[in-house]
Order: structure tokens, then C-alpha cells, then sequence
């Protein structure tokens, strides 16, 4: 605007100084006559952009038809477990059979503890709810809460230690490396002047390798963990 200096963040004039400022105007006019800039005490970069964006980086907008096209699609995928992290082990009431090592879900009202299992039952694999404290395995199904006998319990992995010799593993044996020629290593463990330190068990080398008091050391018997 020609003619008016410029006094920093906003625009021109600067404000009245304190106990000085004009009468409010009357509604509709300008707060100072024959300007037509307002005052802003901030900087102006909180009201425009620094830069013009990326006409590339701007997603187009999409037009849809139909309210069921409009719902958004969130972010994340399903990943699908190994079957060495669980397995499903098959149990029967009527022998009372239930695996060691079932998966707790919950308690019912007596506070009797409910393992995860599933059952067939009509053509169907139903999750169940397994409660051993009753020799009991439930199922919903339309409508109705179903005893059955046959099912299977879910049962996370676990882990063991087994005594083995010169380089050779169990099977279920943990992968627990590889060389750069390709060849596996496994996690194997050894006790030493009372100490368990883990190792690497070196099938070609016949020994289990474990780092102890700034040495490699090597035993060809020790423990090999073992996925059961």
C-alpha cells in the first residue's frame, strides 16, 4: 500500500499505543478509516503457508457414488502364524485328556478356569471353551450351547532343553543362525566351572561354540533348545 510504511509481522499502521485507541466503529466500518489491513501481533507464516504445496505430493479426491464406497480403509494387514508357535492337540473328556501346557482364556462364574479349543460339530470347526475343572467342552451354535466330547485344545509353543553330542541337533532343534556358506547354526547352551552360558552348535565342527571370560570356547556335549 503506497505510502505506508511497513512495521513488521501483520500489516500497516501499527496499533494505537495503549489508552489511546479509537471509539469501536460502528457496525460494518473499518476499525481504522481509509485502511483496510487489520493489525495481527503474530507472524504471518500461521496464516499462509511458507511455501505453495507440491502439486504431486497433493492425493486426489476421490469421488464416490454410494455411501458404502465412503468408508475408509484402515491402515494394517493380518499375518498369519507359523504353526510352530501353537498347535492344536487332540483331546477327549471322556478319558479326561487335556494337554499340558493349554491356553487359559478365562474363568467362568464359579471361577473355574477356560482353555481355549475347537470341535466339529454340523460340518463346522467351532472355537470352544474347554473347562477341565467339569470334564466339560462348549460350543455355540445356533442358538444353543452344545456339550461335546471329541475336541482339540490350543496349545502355545514351548520350549525344552536336550542333551545331545558332537555337532548333532534333535529335531525341532531352534535355527538360530547361519554361516556365510549357508550352513545352519543352533542355540545350544554349556555348563562351565558352574556357570549355563548359550553357545552355537557348529554341526560341521561336531561342537557347541560359546563365548566365556574373552575366549571361544567349545564342548562337543551340550544342551540344544529344542521347539516342542
Amino acid at each position: 500500500m503506497p505510502g505506508h510504511p511497513y512495521y513488521g509481522y501483520g500489516a500497516y499502521p501499527p496499533p494505537p499505543p495503549p489508552g489511546s485507541y479509537p471509539p469501536p466503529p460502528a457496525h460494518g466500518q473499518p476499525m481504522y478509516p481509509g485502511i483496510g489491513v487489520a493489525f495481527y501481533p503474530v507472524h504471518p507464516a500461521y496464516f499462509y503457508p511458507p511455501y505453495p504445496p507440491n502439486p504431486a505430493s497433493i492425493e486426489p479426491v476421490q469421488v464416490v457414488d454410494s455411501p458404502e464406497e465412503a468408508v475408509p480403509e484402515l491402515p494394517g494387514e493380518t499375518v498369519e502364524l507359523p504353526w510352530s508357535t501353537y498347535r492344536w492337540v487332540p483331546a477327549c473328556l471322556s478319558q479326561r485328556s487335556i494337554p499340558p501346557g493349554a491356553l487359559r482364556v478365562g474363568t467362568d462364574q464359579d471361577g473355574d478356569e477356560i482353555y481355549a479349543g475347537r470341535a466339529h460339530h454340523a460340518g463346522d470347526v467351532l472355537p470352544a471353551k474347554v473347562i477341565p475343572s467339569k470334564n466339560a467342552c462348549y460350543i455355540s451354535f445356533e442358538g444353543e450351547e452344545i456339550l461335546v466330547d471329541q475336541f482339540e485344545v490350543l496349545v502355545p509353543a514351548m520350549f525344552s532343553w536336550q542333551f545331545s553330542t558332537n555337532g548333532e541337533v534333535p529335531p525341532g532343534a531352534v535355527e538360530a543362525g547361519v554361516t556365510s556358506s549357508g550352513e545352519k547354526l543352533y542355540f545350544g547352551r554349556v555348563t562351565h566351572d558352574g556357570c549355563t552360558t548359550p553357545g552355537k552348535i557348529h554341526p560341521s565342527h561336531g561342537t557347541c561354540y560359546y563365548p566365556f571370560d574373552g575366549e571361544e570356547r567349545s564342548s562337543n556335549e551340550y544342551e540344544a533348545l529344542v521347539l516342542m
